[in-house]
């Protein structure tokens, strides 16, 4: 007679011990797989970089000159380049874009009219009114300017049009203006980028240059520094600014968002220095005009990402170097700088 026999199957306690050893190594293996994909898109935006670099040599091989930061842009009215009227706001994207592989948007582009209808109370009109043909073309969202690890990679939408542009896409890179006050009668934030002394505002130096700025650019030969040792762009972060008043745009200019810079002033003392070092907060205690305590949200127009620590940074010889928001505050604006005469020492 075939004796019967009973299937045993897994008691409670043994199905609770199973599961707490899977959960076990999913927390053990989660922020490994974590790091792994942060590593992957920190690789990817480092080579976005890399090809921007190609992207600005190719350029430079072709029209002798590299593309200015912007033209006719929000804010330059002040150094008495164009008409109040001619606002154009243009970015150096736009020319950039034959060289990034996006000959067909740039071949669509109307450089007549503007690229952005930001006015900042320095243009009574733009070419062409705004929105206007262009309007759209800079609502493509570009990968190749995009960090992999922002958040913010959406269509910026706004109303006050005056000041700010309207349903544009963003970047995550900036060009390198140099440092702040060398060009902007008034204070302003960015370069005016001039090849002599004599071009430049009364009281404007031109050693503070950078590499971009407005409606101007260097040679290469201008760059006496060294192409190594000067910063051609850098990172910009969307996802924690202040608010999207500030997130860097591709295709349209405006009073903020476009240039990357740094406060000339060497004193380690000063009291913006905080505010516009590598990753600096929107209010830094001390700074001008700051509240009584440090901001954790990131400053307009400085060197910034999401990156833990620091940020990547395109120098003009086409390497992609990652700065250390830790950096000395000396060292990083020499870097910023093309012909000041000062060594950068190492970093």
């Amino acid at each position: 007679m075939k004796r019967l026999t009973s299937k045993r199957g897994f008691t409670l306690i043994e199905l609770l011990v199973v599961i707490a050893i899977i959960a076990i190594l999913i927390a053990l293996l989660l922020p490994a797989v974590q790091q792994a994909r942060e590593a992957a898109r920190r690789s990817t935006c480092k080579n976005n970089m890399k090809q921007l670099g190609l992207a600005l040599h190719n350029y430079n091989e072709t029209h002798g000159v590299l593309p200015p930061g912007c033209i006719n842009g929000a804010g330059s009215a002040a150094l008495g380049d164009q008409e109040a009227t001619n606002g154009l706001n243009h970015t150096g994207f736009t020319l950039l874009l034959p060289f990034i592989d996006q000959g067909p948007l740039y071949n669509k582009w109307n450089f007549d009219i503007a690229s952005g209808g930001a006015t900042n109370g320095f243009f009574t009109s733009v070419a062409g009114g705004w929105p206007n043909d262009n309007t759209p073309l800079g609502q493509t969202i570009l990968p190749a300017l995009l960090c992999p690890s922002d958040e913010g990679q959406t269509l910026e939408v706004r109303t006050d049009a005056s000041w700010m542009a309207t349903n544009a896409a963003r970047s995550n890179y900036l060009f390198c203006g140099g440092s702040h006050y060398c060009g902007w009668p008034g204070r302003g934030l960015y370069s005016a980028y001039r090849e002599s002394a004599n071009d430049m505002p009364s009281g404007i130096k031109t050693q503070s240059q950078g590499m971009f700025g407005f409606n101007g650019a260097a040679k290469f030969k201008a760059v006496t520094d060294g192409l190594s040792n000067s910063i051609a762009m850098t990172e910009g972060c969307i996802y924690g600014k202040r608010d999207d008043a500030y997130s860097p745009l591709w295709a349209q200019h405006r009073v903020y968002g476009s240039f990357a810079v740094n406060h000339p002033n060497l004193d380690p003392n000063h009291i913006n220095n905080k505010r516009y070092h590598i990753n600096g907060p929107y209010d830094a205690l001390g700074a001008a005009g700051a509240g009584t305590a440090d901001d954790p949200r990131i400053y307009v127009s400085v060197a910034s990402s999401v990156h833990e620590g620091g940020c990547h940074v395109l120098m003009g010889d086409g390497a992609v170097r990652f700065l250390s928001e830790n950096m000395d505050h000396t060292q990083y604006a020499l870097l910023t700088r093309i012909h000041d005469g000062q060594p950068t020492g190492e970093y």
